[in-house]
């Protein structure tokens, strides 16, 4: 039996062109459930444009229909072809299963585009899941779940070793019955993206200002189409989390001008969240990998809050990372400091 995109329950933003739905974002995933033997996914990527080290990656999470899915991925699979036919599920006997297919690698290199499921039994209905709430993410590297595999000092990042279900987002979001949806992107900042130490201009051709107004603008560019901006009504959030200034240290270094330069385009950000959901509550983090911007975020809150008394908006200092924790790839955070974070936001989250 062929199952079409419209009867799957989707997650995240996801860009539909030619009859393929991309689901490209940190998370974002589908899900189904059957009664059968055997289910296989044609998942559409775009390996020719990377190598090895940064093909796209899902993860397959697989359980009994009334039960909760595990934490983590019961099994992930590479993207290295155009056209990657994915055995999601096999039994000698006959079973019911639900299963959701998650992107567990980042918007910013290989695409998990949805082109077709093939059951050989029927579909179920889904028990509906009652969430608390619901999330929404602004982030970088670190919201992408960046590395966590990996060693510092051992591993450069690799997409093998990015994981979106070990990252303090997806994990918060479990601990408070959350539904969320996350726009992230490794580099990425507000006014510029991560630089060397040793280039003093900043680099704002892919900035977060620019991105997240849009459903998915990278996949579209290389799609050779028109970005669409994103209609806010599929997904009105209770709380956005926005977990910015990390890449933009690379290029404000302390220097006072910069800093307000950073000061003025986060609290344009956080008006333009604001506008686009006047009711949810906003949370704006940094600090897990330097918290050198923490005080010019507060700034920002803290002057957006003046010209918008009525707005729910505060600022959170995640402490640095801790090398006894374990450190990741690139200088990250591990998974060990992505469960305090989650903690530490599902609490202040509660007690908000």
């Amino acid at each position: 039996m062929n199952i079409s995109k419209e009867q799957l329950l989707w997650k995240g933003r996801c860009l539909d062109s030619d009859g393929v739905r991309f689901f490209n974002w940190t998370a974002s995933s589908f899900e189904f459930a059957f009664t059968g033997k055997k289910a296989v996914a044609k998942i559409i990527s775009d390996p020719e444009n990377w190598g090895k080290d940064n093909l796209g990656w899902i993860g397959i999470f697989i359980s009994d229909l009334n039960e909760d899915y595990s934490l983590q991925a019961n099994q992930r699979f590479e993207l290295s072809e155009k056209e990657n036919n994915i055995l999601l599920f096999e039994s000698a006997v006959e079973k019911t299963v639900k299963i959701r297919v998650m992107k567990i690698s980042e918007n910013a290199f290989g695409m998990a585009g949805f082109a077709g499921l093939e059951i050989d039994g029927k579909l179920e209905k889904l028990p509906e899941h009652k969430y608390d709430m619901k999330l929404e993410y602004i982030g970088d590297s670190i919201t992408c779940g960046y590395g966590i595999d990996g060693v510092w000092e051992k591993d450069t990042f690799r997409t093998e070793i990015e994981r979106a279900d070990k990252g303090y987002a997806y994990l918060t979001a479990r601990k408070l019955n959350a539904d969320y949806n996350m726009i992230s992107w490794s580099g990425i900042g507000l006014t510029s993206t991560y630089i060397d130490p040793a280039v003093n201009l900043p680099d704002n051709k892919w900035t977060m200002p620019r991105t997240w107004p849009y459903t998915d603008k990278s996949a579209a560019l290389r799609l050779k189409k028109d970005p669409e901006t994103w209609n806010a009504a599929e997904y009105v959030p209770d709380y956005v989390i926005i977990n910015l200034g990390t890449n933009d240290q690379s290029f404000t270094r302390d220097i006072e001008e910069r800093n307000l330069g950073f000061i003025n385009v986060y609290r344009a950000l956080i008006e333009e969240v604001h506008r686009r959901s006047p009711e949810a509550k906003i949370i704006c983090c940094l600090g897990v990998m330097g918290q050198m911007l923490c005080p010019a975020v507060e700034k920002a809150v803290e002057m957006f809050r003046k010209e918008f008394p009525s707005a729910q908006i505060k600022a959170l200092t995640f402490p640095v990372q801790l090398e006894s924790d374990g450190i990741a790839a690139d200088w990250h955070p591990s998974a060990v400091t992505h469960e305090k974070m989650a903690v530490q936001l599902s609490e202040f989250i509660r007690n908000f």
